[in-house]
Protein backbone atom coordinates (compact mmCIF):
# COMPACT_ATOMS: atom_id res chain seq x y z
CA UNK A 1 0.00 0.00 0.00
CA UNK A 2 1.21 3.33 -1.31
CA UNK A 3 -0.24 6.44 0.67
CA UNK A 4 -0.11 9.24 -1.59
CA UNK A 5 -0.98 13.02 -2.03
CA UNK A 6 0.72 13.96 1.92
CA UNK A 7 2.94 15.52 -0.04
CA UNK A 8 1.87 18.80 -2.59
CA UNK A 9 4.49 20.54 -4.17
CA UNK A 10 8.02 19.54 -1.76
CA UNK A 11 5.92 19.84 1.18
CA UNK A 12 4.30 17.72 3.33
CA UNK A 13 0.48 18.33 4.18
CA UNK A 14 1.01 18.63 7.73
CA UNK A 15 -1.28 19.64 10.69
CA UNK A 16 -0.62 21.42 13.88
CA UNK A 17 -3.51 19.59 15.44
CA UNK A 18 -4.00 15.87 14.63
CA UNK A 19 -7.28 16.28 12.51
CA UNK A 20 -9.21 13.04 14.61
CA UNK A 21 -9.34 12.13 18.03
CA UNK A 22 -7.97 9.34 19.89
CA UNK A 23 -11.70 7.99 20.35
CA UNK A 24 -12.69 8.92 16.72
CA UNK A 25 -9.81 6.43 15.50
CA UNK A 26 -10.35 4.10 17.78
CA UNK A 27 -14.09 3.71 16.65
CA UNK A 28 -13.05 3.78 13.34
CA UNK A 29 -10.16 0.48 13.77
CA UNK A 30 -12.72 -1.44 15.40
CA UNK A 31 -15.18 -2.01 11.94
CA UNK A 32 -12.20 -1.26 9.08
CA UNK A 33 -8.90 -3.62 8.57
CA UNK A 34 -7.32 -4.27 5.63
CA UNK A 35 -5.37 -8.15 6.81
CA UNK A 36 -4.15 -8.73 3.36
CA UNK A 37 -1.81 -5.84 3.44
CA UNK A 38 1.69 -6.50 4.36
CA UNK A 39 3.73 -3.59 3.12
CA UNK A 40 3.00 0.06 3.63
CA UNK A 41 4.97 2.87 2.29
CA UNK A 42 4.05 6.81 3.10
CA UNK A 43 7.47 7.73 2.13
CA UNK A 44 7.74 11.29 0.61
CA UNK A 45 10.74 11.52 -2.51
CA UNK A 46 13.93 12.18 -1.54
CA UNK A 47 14.26 15.80 -3.59
CA UNK A 48 12.86 16.58 -0.14
CA UNK A 49 15.85 16.20 1.50
CA UNK A 50 18.07 18.38 -0.66
CA UNK A 51 17.20 21.54 0.78
CA UNK A 52 18.26 19.72 4.41
CA UNK A 53 21.74 18.92 3.27
CA UNK A 54 22.74 22.65 2.77
CA UNK A 55 21.07 23.72 5.98
CA UNK A 56 23.52 25.70 8.39
CA UNK A 57 23.61 23.04 11.91
CA UNK A 58 23.48 26.47 13.60
CA UNK A 59 20.14 26.84 12.70
CA UNK A 60 18.87 23.84 11.35
CA UNK A 61 16.35 22.97 14.68
CA UNK A 62 14.81 26.45 13.72
CA UNK A 63 13.90 25.39 10.64
CA UNK A 64 10.36 24.20 9.87
CA UNK A 65 8.99 21.06 10.72
CA UNK A 66 8.16 20.25 7.27
CA UNK A 67 7.77 16.83 6.82
CA UNK A 68 5.93 15.86 9.95
CA UNK A 69 2.69 13.71 8.99
CA UNK A 70 -0.47 14.84 11.65
CA UNK A 71 -0.19 11.67 14.01
CA UNK A 72 -3.42 10.74 13.62
CA UNK A 73 -2.47 9.32 9.52
CA UNK A 74 0.46 6.67 11.13
CA UNK A 75 -1.50 6.06 14.74
CA UNK A 76 -4.91 5.23 12.22
CA UNK A 77 -3.02 2.98 9.78
CA UNK A 78 -0.96 1.05 12.34
CA UNK A 79 -4.89 0.09 13.66
CA UNK A 80 -6.21 -1.07 10.69
CA UNK A 81 -2.98 -3.04 9.12
CA UNK A 82 -2.85 -6.21 11.18
CA UNK A 83 -0.71 -7.90 8.42
CA UNK A 84 1.96 -5.30 7.78
CA UNK A 85 5.26 -6.86 7.54
CA UNK A 86 7.28 -3.80 5.59
CA UNK A 87 7.27 -0.30 6.57
CA UNK A 88 8.67 2.45 4.98
CA UNK A 89 8.65 6.14 6.47
CA UNK A 90 12.12 7.23 4.21
CA UNK A 91 12.40 11.33 3.98
CA UNK A 92 10.24 11.84 6.37
CA UNK A 93 10.98 14.18 9.65
CA UNK A 94 10.64 12.87 12.62
CA UNK A 95 8.53 14.65 15.60
CA UNK A 96 8.79 15.51 18.34
CA UNK A 97 5.76 17.75 17.72
CA UNK A 98 5.66 19.72 20.51
CA UNK A 99 8.83 20.01 23.43
CA UNK A 100 8.99 16.94 25.61
CA UNK A 101 7.27 14.83 23.35
CA UNK A 102 9.06 11.35 23.06
CA UNK A 103 6.45 9.50 20.70
CA UNK A 104 7.48 8.78 17.09
CA UNK A 105 5.28 7.89 14.22
CA UNK A 106 5.96 4.44 14.98
CA UNK A 107 5.17 4.22 18.34
CA UNK A 108 1.83 2.09 17.35
CA UNK A 109 2.99 0.20 14.98
CA UNK A 110 4.23 -2.08 18.13
CA UNK A 111 3.26 -5.80 18.52
CA UNK A 112 -0.17 -5.21 19.67
CA UNK A 113 -1.39 -3.86 16.38
CA UNK A 114 1.60 -4.57 13.50
CA UNK A 115 2.81 -8.17 15.23
CA UNK A 116 4.35 -9.27 11.86
CA UNK A 117 6.69 -6.20 11.19
CA UNK A 118 9.87 -7.39 10.12
CA UNK A 119 11.47 -4.70 8.08
CA UNK A 120 11.69 -0.77 8.77
CA UNK A 121 12.97 2.01 6.53
CA UNK A 122 13.28 5.46 7.54
CA UNK A 123 16.32 6.94 5.46
CA UNK A 124 17.09 10.05 5.80
CA UNK A 125 15.36 10.87 8.81
CA UNK A 126 15.67 14.53 10.51
CA UNK A 127 14.87 14.35 13.96
CA UNK A 128 15.69 14.17 17.59
CA UNK A 129 18.35 11.75 19.66
CA UNK A 130 15.22 9.49 21.23
CA UNK A 131 14.61 7.52 18.36
CA UNK A 132 18.21 6.35 18.57
CA UNK A 133 17.38 4.38 21.99
CA UNK A 134 14.97 2.23 20.27
CA UNK A 135 11.95 2.09 22.08
CA UNK A 136 9.54 2.81 19.63
CA UNK A 137 10.31 -0.85 18.43
CA UNK A 138 11.12 -2.86 21.50
CA UNK A 139 7.89 -4.79 21.37
CA UNK A 140 8.59 -5.75 17.67
CA UNK A 141 9.53 -9.41 18.33
CA UNK A 142 9.51 -10.04 14.59
CA UNK A 143 11.89 -7.02 13.48
CA UNK A 144 14.57 -8.46 11.52
CA UNK A 145 15.97 -5.50 9.25
CA UNK A 146 16.38 -1.61 9.68
CA UNK A 147 17.35 0.97 7.59
CA UNK A 148 18.16 4.66 8.21
CA UNK A 149 20.59 5.67 6.14
CA UNK A 150 21.44 9.37 6.34
CA UNK A 151 19.86 9.73 9.41
CA UNK A 152 20.71 13.32 11.20
CA UNK A 153 20.10 13.23 14.92
CA UNK A 154 19.57 16.73 16.49
CA UNK A 155 19.14 17.04 19.97
CA UNK A 156 17.30 20.34 19.72
CA UNK A 157 14.50 18.60 18.59
CA UNK A 158 13.72 16.70 21.92
CA UNK A 159 15.85 18.81 24.34
CA UNK A 160 14.13 17.02 27.08
CA UNK A 161 16.64 14.01 26.66
CA UNK A 162 19.77 15.92 25.67
CA UNK A 163 21.40 14.67 28.62
CA UNK A 164 21.50 11.88 27.51
CA UNK A 165 23.60 12.74 24.21
CA UNK A 166 27.02 11.46 25.56
CA UNK A 167 25.56 8.13 26.36
CA UNK A 168 25.89 7.36 22.32
CA UNK A 169 28.43 9.80 21.26
CA UNK A 170 31.22 9.90 24.35
CA UNK A 171 33.35 6.84 24.40
CA UNK A 172 33.80 6.82 27.78
CA UNK A 173 30.45 8.26 29.43
CA UNK A 174 29.79 7.23 32.98
CA UNK A 175 26.12 5.26 30.79
CA UNK A 176 27.27 3.67 28.06
CA UNK A 177 24.48 3.22 25.55
CA UNK A 178 24.69 1.75 21.47
CA UNK A 179 22.52 2.82 18.65
CA UNK A 180 18.77 1.18 19.04
CA UNK A 181 19.97 -0.88 22.36
CA UNK A 182 15.85 -1.76 23.05
CA UNK A 183 15.45 -3.49 19.86
CA UNK A 184 18.93 -4.88 18.56
CA UNK A 185 18.80 -8.30 19.79
CA UNK A 186 16.71 -9.73 16.77
CA UNK A 187 18.32 -7.56 14.31
CA UNK A 188 19.81 -9.09 11.56
CA UNK A 189 20.60 -6.78 8.31
CA UNK A 190 20.82 -2.91 9.72
CA UNK A 191 22.17 0.16 7.11
CA UNK A 192 23.06 3.22 9.05
CA UNK A 193 25.43 4.35 6.00
CA UNK A 194 26.19 8.15 6.31
CA UNK A 195 24.64 8.73 9.71
CA UNK A 196 25.46 12.20 11.53
CA UNK A 197 24.50 13.97 14.68
CA UNK A 198 24.74 17.55 15.69
CA UNK A 199 26.72 17.95 18.60
CA UNK A 200 25.97 19.95 22.19
CA UNK A 201 27.24 23.13 22.76
CA UNK A 202 27.69 26.75 22.10
CA UNK A 203 28.64 26.12 18.34
CA UNK A 204 26.57 23.44 16.48
CA UNK A 205 28.55 21.29 14.07
CA UNK A 206 27.59 17.86 12.19
CA UNK A 207 29.84 15.03 12.85
CA UNK A 208 29.44 11.63 11.27
CA UNK A 209 28.81 8.96 13.83
CA UNK A 210 32.66 7.63 15.67
CA UNK A 211 33.60 3.99 14.29
CA UNK A 212 33.75 3.06 17.91
CA UNK A 213 30.43 3.56 17.97
CA UNK A 214 29.35 1.08 14.93
CA UNK A 215 31.68 -0.66 16.61
CA UNK A 216 29.76 -1.26 19.41
CA UNK A 217 26.50 -1.59 17.84
CA UNK A 218 27.89 -4.76 15.50
CA UNK A 219 29.73 -6.15 18.83
CA UNK A 220 26.04 -6.23 20.65
CA UNK A 221 23.87 -7.44 18.22
CA UNK A 222 23.85 -10.96 18.54
CA UNK A 223 21.92 -12.12 15.33
CA UNK A 224 23.29 -9.58 13.17
CA UNK A 225 24.32 -10.64 9.85
CA UNK A 226 24.61 -7.83 7.36
CA UNK A 227 25.83 -4.38 8.30
CA UNK A 228 26.21 -1.03 6.11
CA UNK A 229 27.96 2.10 7.70
CA UNK A 230 30.54 4.32 7.05
CA UNK A 231 33.26 1.72 9.18
CA UNK A 232 36.75 1.97 7.48
CA UNK A 233 38.55 -1.00 6.34
CA UNK A 234 40.46 -1.37 9.25
CA UNK A 235 37.70 -1.60 11.22
CA UNK A 236 35.49 -3.54 8.87
CA UNK A 237 38.76 -6.58 9.31
CA UNK A 238 38.61 -6.25 12.87
CA UNK A 239 35.13 -7.15 12.97
CA UNK A 240 35.04 -9.54 10.44
CA UNK A 241 37.99 -11.66 12.74
CA UNK A 242 35.68 -11.20 15.82
CA UNK A 243 32.78 -11.76 13.87
CA UNK A 244 33.05 -13.68 10.80
CA UNK A 245 28.95 -14.35 10.10
CA UNK A 246 28.59 -10.86 9.09
CA UNK A 247 28.97 -9.14 5.88
CA UNK A 248 30.08 -5.82 5.88
CA UNK A 249 28.88 -3.35 3.17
Amino acid sequence: MKIVGHEFQGWVVTSKTDDLSFEEMQEIVSYISFPDVTSLDISVSEEMNRECDQRDPKTLASMPLDRVLPRSLPWLLAGILPGLVELNLSNLQGGPISEGDYISELSLFNSSNCPNLRVIRWNNRLGGCYFLRGKDMRTLGNLRELYVDNILCDWRFDKLFAPLMNQFFEENSIIQRFFFFACNSQLECVSMLGGKYITMGPVAAMIEFPQWALMRFVRRSPRLKWFRSELTEQNRQILSRERPEITFC
